[in-house]
């Protein structure tokens, strides 16, 4: 099984470098695509835009082939745990973080109080996202969604979904459509939230009346700690605890209000590590659906805490 699993993975790889190799970046007019007249429907008859608005849009999106590449091999996928965390958990990025907690002490604690998310966590979500806003994404976010929606070969449903999300997200907000920028993956802001997630889960912290996750510090802490919370985040409960395979009742006594237990196995340093996470781990992995994700968070909040 192990090796049908690398073979296919072999083949997903060729495929992605023949797709690379035989394409370009640059224009792509997508308005022409095969998929794009469901797309270009949906907004027009469901969501009432424009249809020359739309069909212009995407003849002006670009494909990008780098984020075919980049959708298929996410550092979360491609590396060690050992290698993954340490991009983490280094220095700057953790003093950067308590220096974050200092200078957002007021909006972090106001958000743990409302939302029952500890600061230390939202503060590493942050710093794993952005480095607290430092790095929040260069590519045209229209860009992205097109290329991932019309020609990924495994995901562009998905994106195809995000994609019409994030025509009504830059309608609603007044963003340009043409020019927001975010991750190859059409993640933006602060928090690094998808355009679905944007508009489900963004709330305005600052009293400004607008969700405002690029320019809005304060609109990041309590949207991020809003979606944790919706997430199933339990207040005062923990993310992972460390067990011992023929021991774990010992180390493990979970609370009644919990609904998740999920035994993981981390190599470190070379090292076999055993956790039972539970409800707030399964939180954090929602935000984005990968277990070494929500333990490099687990990890760094826990850095804050030291002095």
């Amino acid at each position: 099984m192990k090796n049908k699993k690398n073979i296919c993975s072999i083949l997903h790889q060729v495929s992605l470098l023949i797709i690379t190799v035989f394409s370009f970046n640059g224009f792509a007019d997508y308005s022409n695509h095969d998929k794009s007249r469901e797309v270009i429907n949906e907004l027009v008859d469901i969501h009432g835009f424009e249809e020359s608005f739309v069909i212009e849009v995407l003849k002006n999106a670009k494909k990008r082939n780098e984020m075919l590449i980049s959708v298929a091999n996410p550092a979360e996928k491609t590396k060690t745990w050992d290698e993954y965390k340490a991009i983490f958990l280094e220095k700057k990025r953790i003093a950067n973080g308590k220096k974050f907690i200092k200078e957002n002490i007021k909006t972090l604690e106001r958000a743990e109080k409302e939302f029952g998310v500890p600061k230390e966590v939202i503060t590493a979500i942050l710093g794993v996202e952005t480095r607290y806003g430092r790095i929040m994404g260069r590519f045209r976010v229209i860009d992205s969604l097109a290329t991932l929606g019309f020609d990924d070969p495994r995901r562009s449903k998905f994106f195809r979904s995000e994609l019409i999300q994030f025509f009504l997200l830059t309608r609603e907000n007044n963003l340009d459509i043409l020019e927001t920028r975010g991750s190859y993956a059409g993640a933006m802001g602060y928090g690094q939230f998808i355009s679905s997630s944007y508009r489900a889960y963004a709330i305005d912290y600052d009293g400004d009346e607008n969700a405002d996750l690029f320019n809005s510090v304060e609109d990041a802490i309590g949207s991020i700690a809003n979606y944790l919370k919706i997430h199933g985040w339990k207040r005062n409960g923990n993310i992972v605890t460390k067990v011992y395979p023929n021991n774990v009742r010992k180390f493990y006594k979970p609370d009644e209000s919990l609904t998740r237990f999920l035994p993981l196995t981390f190599n470190e340093n070379g090292e076999e590590l055993h956790f039972i996470a539970d409800d707030n781990f399964y939180a954090i992995a929602r935000y984005n659906i990968s277990d070494v994700y929500a333990m490099a968070v687990y990890y760094l909040s826990e850095e804050f805490k030291k002095i």
